[in-house]
């Protein structure tokens, strides 16, 4: 029997079809569903905010922005989403490192009688660490458009594609710092399709196969590659026991004019979570992927990384969580670098993360958060070895 657009839509009190259409936590407007909200997040010490190994400085740090959601909806057709935040990061005495942040997103949804389409465009501004290999706080822009289908009201079997261009550039102030991530400017294409097959009422079978082409700025450099994935994977319904979603399989990377940087291997990631008794909830996280590197020997480093977290609700309104993970990332071919200790080798670097948070929820509007972070890196190559803590506390509060 067919499914129209009205009957696609869920019942009233139930979850919309997509979270972009729903108006949960938002205030009516005209046309509009909105929900402005203020951030004052981060407000802590930094011990090394520059991530250096000899000459570690701290600094006291604070974040604080806002920002506007909006919704509008085109009855049982779907909808428009907007959103927008700006964010202002400043340092108590240097002051040098004081930038802002933003981010906006438009999404527009489309509901036919078995398809949802769907239009985005993502645009990213900040100035961070933007990987696990660059220490220095970088400008990174990203400009993403998405075109996506999925398939509605076909029993157990299910289709979803997306189509995706995206632009990356990083910029610094300084010379030396730009000169080594131009080599990281690039546009990506991707192509995903993938099937779903529910065996039970709250686990689906999932299928992906994976395109892309990667088209570096720099002509000259050689390192434009193309990438094919098929990613098996299993999805777990919110309302069940394991909540969350895995996929793993085999990655195809060629170096078109760089034949010794060719990668065949296993990928993946997972993010699984599971309550435990009524008051708390243990989760998980796993990633294996090929990263893109500055260093003119490598086209990419393989990261591998694991994380374990345990939250526990004292009340409604306060909980705690604390989380451990470890990672590696690992270069396939050696590294030279000269200096006062050159080194020359494979390099392999290691990371422990400890997190420790307390939330708490004065209201459903507003969230306080308090934490503290520590990271370790511990490289085959000593000098870049690192150590980082931060102390922090901030607060999100909704309109």
């Amino acid at each position: 029997m067919p499914v129209s657009a009205r009957a696609a839509q869920p019942a009233a009190d139930a979850p919309p079809i997509d979270p972009d259409l729903s108006t949960e936590k938002m205030v009516r407007a005209g046309p509009f569903h909105v929900r402005p909200f203020v951030i004052l997040k981060d407000i802590g010490y930094d011990d090394n905010v520059r991530f250096e190994a000899q000459t570690r400085e701290g600094d006291a740090t604070a974040t604080a922005g806002g920002g506007l959601d909006a919704l509008i909806l085109a009855g049982d057709r779907g909808g428009l989403r907007l959103s927008q935040e700006v964010d202002y990061v400043a340092f108590q005495t240097q002051t040098e490192l004081n930038h802002w942040n933003g981010s906006a997103r438009a999404r527009g949804i489309l509901l036919l009688k078995r398809l949802q389409l769907s239009l985005e465009e993502q645009f990213r501004s900040e100035r961070e660490r933007p990987s696990a290999e660059i220490d220095q706080r970088v400008r990174r822009e990203n400009n993403a458009v998405t075109a996506a289908l999925k398939t509605l009201g076909l029993g157990r079997l299910g289709l979803e594609g997306y189509v995706r261009g995206e632009r990356i550039d990083y910029a610094s102030d300084d010379s030396s710092v730009q000169q080594n991530v131009d080599a990281l400017n690039r546009d990506e294409s991707t192509l995903s399709v993938a099937g779903q097959l529910r065996l039970l009422p709250k686990t689906t079978l999932l299928m992906e196969g994976r395109v892309s082409r990667i088209d570096f700025q720099d002509q000259g450099s050689g390192r434009d590659a193309r990438k094919r994935a098929i990613l098996p994977g299993i999805r777990f319904h919110p309302s069940a026991y394991v909540q969350g979603e895995m996929r793993a399989g085999p990655l195809v990377l060629e170096a078109r004019d760089r034949a010794d940087s060719d990668y065949r291997g296993m990928v993946g990631e997972a993010h699984l979570g599971t309550r435990l008794g009524r008051a708390a909830r243990l989760k998980g996280t796993f990633a294996r992927d090929v990263q893109f590197s500055t260093l003119a020997e490598n086209l990419f480093y393989v990261g591998t990384s694991w994380s374990g977290a345990f939250e526990q609700f004292f009340s409604r309104r306060v909980s705690g969580e604390v989380s451990y993970g470890r990672s590696l990332n690992h270069y396939p071919n050696e590294v030279t670098r000269s200096g006062p200790i050159p080194f020359q080798g494979i390099r392999d670097d290691r990371f422990i993360d400890y997190r420790a948070t307390v939330r708490y929820r004065p209201n459903p509007r507003m969230t306080v958060e308090a934490g503290a972070w520590r990271l370790d890196r511990d490289s085959t190559d000593d000098y870049y070895d690192r150590v980082r803590n931060f102390f922090t506390i901030g607060s999100t509060y909704s309109f």
